[in-house]
């Protein structure tokens, strides 16, 4: 069985978490206690390489980083996750938005709300003194605002529902925890709901 390095409240591991639900793919959990530095040893060096979670282990092979498993994940066990031509570029140009851009502004804006100051600067590789909290803020409105615009018109990010909507939603779904009011964003809400909808979603917090 597939085996998942796991903490509960990344939107990383979330949205490899959820999309193991959606294709209906078990897997066993091992909690990785990164807040205690448990992720910062050579044994799990072997298993991730940046020693980040998500990682997993499948039939002997060690995946970390949570697009790579998702793509690995997709194009093993459910196919139809990757958008068809001509979809495919948009389905990749929106799991690099992900990668990047929301990355780089609602992700680390979040952390800066559920962890102390000083416990996500040590996540993000900087002094307490240089989190930039303003230019999180800027950055995460600006990429919120885009999404909003091309969901308005469109259901799914490439089209088509496509693994780029699981890769982004993972981080989107949190968005509250980072302060934003969805409120003003009616069609990223939607787009939310509409996931929320789907056979084998489960919600960030579910255990089982």
């Amino acid at each position: 069985m597939l085996t998942l390095y796991d903490h509960p409240r990344s939107g990383n591991c979330y949205k490899v978490r959820l999309f193991l639900s959606l294709i209906g793919l078990p897997c066993r959990r091992e909690f990785v206690d990164v807040l205690a530095r448990k992720n910062q040893t050579e044994e799990f060096e072997r298993i991730s390489a940046w020693r980040q979670v998500p990682a997993i282990e499948d039939d002997g092979l060690a995946i970390w980083d949570s697009h790579a498993i998702l793509l690995y994940l997709a194009q093993k066990h459910a196919p139809q996750w990757l958008a068809p031509l001509p979809h495919a570029a948009q389905m990749h140009a929106w799991i690099s938005v992900s990668t990047n851009e929301i990355a780089n502004s609602l992700q680390p804006l979040r952390l800066t709300r559920v962890v102390s100051h000083a416990e996500a600067a040590h996540h993000l590789g900087v002094s307490e003194a240089l989190l930039d909290l303003a230019g999180l803020q800027r950055r995460t409105d600006r990429v919120l605002a885009l999404m909003e615009k091309r969901l308005t018109g469109h259901d799914w990010l490439a089209v088509v529902l496509s693994l780029a909507d699981i890769d982004c939603y993972g981080y989107l779904a949190l968005a509250e925890e980072a302060g934003i009011d969805m409120a003003f964003y009616p069609g990223l809400s939607a787009w939310r709901r509409r996931i929320e909808r789907l056979p084998g979603y489960v919600t960030p917090g579910h255990t089982a």
